[in-house]
């Protein structure tokens, strides 16, 4: 032992400062901060990524024997060219084919769907299309549909195992 008896002086460092019933939220402050921000981002979150449109979960067709018997069917299929690297899109319609990237042919096919739309009791279109085709151009083709008339636009699979009739 010292004959001094000198020892010290402990620093309390942010302890020196406020009440005593303060000092553990003090203390918590930092954690505190840190939920705040986390519940704010995860609020904000939700919003950031909204778009418009339309959200449809698709039902498994595998067990499906028929669907809705059309009278309207239209084949969708693209068109690579060398030129461009999204090439084109072919729409096959009552033996008539029609070309998305052309406004003429588009306005042609649009003209024709309304016309055999009116003329038929059935008013759902078929769409078989390949598994390439730009969402885009779907989303056109139903888009057209709706503006001829038809009340609904049924997007189809080709079964594997089955001949084509």
């Amino acid at each position: 032992m010292s004959q001094w008896k000198w020892t010290p002086e402990r620093t309390q460092g942010i302890w020196r400062y406020g009440a005593a019933w303060l000092k553990p939220f003090i203390a918590a402050a930092p954690w505190i901060t840190v939920l705040v921000l986390l519940l704010m981002l995860h609020t904000v979150a939700g919003a950031l990524y909204t778009s418009k449109g339309i959200l449809f979960d698709l039902p498994d067709s595998s067990g499906l024997d028929e669907g809705e018997r059309s009278s309207l069917v239209a084949l969708v299929m693209p068109m690579p060219h060398k030129a461009s690297a999204r090439g084109d899109t072919l729409v096959f319609f009552d033996d008539s084919r029609y070309s998305m990237g052309d406004d003429s042919s588009v306005a042609a096919f649009a003209e024709h769907l309304s016309d055999r739309v009116a003329k038929t009791g059935r008013k759902t279109l078929l769409v078989l299309a390949d598994r390439r085709i730009v969402a885009g151009d779907l989303m056109r083709i139903a888009a057209l549909a709706k503006r001829s008339g038809a009340t609904g636009v049924m997007f189809a699979e080709k079964r594997a195992g089955k001949a084509e009739e």
